[in-house]
């Protein structure tokens, strides 16, 4: 089933249409923001090229010691419209007798444009082909809490999604739109939390995540993919952590183009997470978000901004920014533990 529908109408749909071969097209944009017992911060940025953020304004995340009763929350994020490549990471932290509400957002959007020739291919302008799009998504969301002196809480979750349009093709019913060529999505969320008691319920602690990610064409290339985990603890006074490595490995989905046409591509990816009383939690898909796209046939790919084709980033990337936040969990809880 084709997912996803640009919706046009009117003079916006002839605009598109005539505007399409002669327009300069990219687009990345940040938004970023978050709040915690100092203060709040927020910060959007775009440029046709490339953007980024840094809510910390560089390596200060790294060894950082929070004392007893304060939270720190940060953001990074970057879109790069010619590679069409994007990461966003997001962490928060609260300590055992911090009462402020600590959270922190970020999401990024890249967009290019990419026309389709004949090459070598043979074939002729309004032929038909079939392209292949390579896709990645990795990343790590970790939660974790205690009970005492307040009820821990600790959330992380992630959505994500691509969409190719070609905006010469125009479906009427309702209202008249451009229908996606080829989609992605994907969604992930992990929660770590202290239970308050009630009569009947058998346990004090709870964590849990969950995943999903699907990809369709207009070919009938079609897949998806859910998982889940859940666990739950009795006790007093317990520290619960959890994590979970999200992973579509590498997806491939074929579409079919027109030759002579020109296509948009659009791609976000967005975390937030947020921690209470004795908490932490961060989402860091900052290193792998990432496609290839090829054609089955040796037409020629031309694309707007940056005038090479994107090319997914290694698998093993991810681990680097996973280890690097494992350090500030692990330096939090020794302060705790000194205090």
């Amino acid at each position: 089933m084709m997912k996803g529908f640009r919706l046009v109408t009117g003079a916006a749909a002839l605009a598109i249409l005539l505007g399409q071969s002669s327009q300069v097209f990219g687009y990345a944009a940040y938004d970023g923001w978050g709040s915690y017992n100092l203060g709040d911060y927020s910060s959007y940025g775009e440029a046709e090229d490339y953007v980024h953020y840094n809510s910390a304004g560089g390596g200060v995340w790294t060894g950082l010691v929070i004392e007893n009763g304060k939270s720190y929350s940060a953001a990074y994020g970057y879109a790069d419209a010619g590679s069409l490549k994007q990461g966003v990471h997001g962490w928060a932290v609260s300590t055992p007798t911090n009462t402020v509400y600590t959270d922190s957002r970020m999401s990024t959007e890249a967009a290019n444009r990419f026309t389709v020739l004949p090459g070598n291919s043979g074939l002729d302008i309004d032929d038909k082909t079939t392209l292949q799009l390579n896709i990645r998504l990795d990343g790590t969301l970790h939660g974790e809490a205690t009970s005492y002196p307040g009820a821990g809480w600790s959330h992380a979750d992630m959505k994500a999604g691509l969409s190719i349009y070609d905006y010469s093709i125009v479906e009427c019913g309702e209202g008249c739109g451009s229908p996606a060529q080829a989609s992605f999505g994907a969604s992930s969320e992990l929660e770590a939390y202290d239970v308050t008691p009630i009569i009947g319920r058998e346990y004090t602690y709870f964590a849990y995540w969950e995943d999903s990610w699907d990809i369709s064409s207009n070919s009938g290339d079609d897949d998806s993919h859910d998982a889940s985990w859940s666990e739950t603890q009795q006790g007093d006074a317990m520290h619960y952590e959890a994590g979970h490595y999200f992973d579509t490995g590498e997806l491939t989905l074929e579409f079919q183009a027109t030759v002579g046409h020109t296509l948009d591509i659009e791609s976000y990816i967005y975390t937030y997470v947020n921690a209470n009383y004795d908490g932490e939690a961060w989402a860091d898909f900052s290193n792998t978000f990432a496609l290839g796209l090829t054609s089955a046939d040796g037409a020629q790919i031309v694309w707007e901004v940056g005038g090479s084709q994107p090319v997914p980033l290694p698998g093993a990337l991810p681990l680097l920014g996973s280890g690097l936040l494992g350090l500030f969990g692990l330096r939090r809880r020794q302060a705790r533990k000194q205090k």
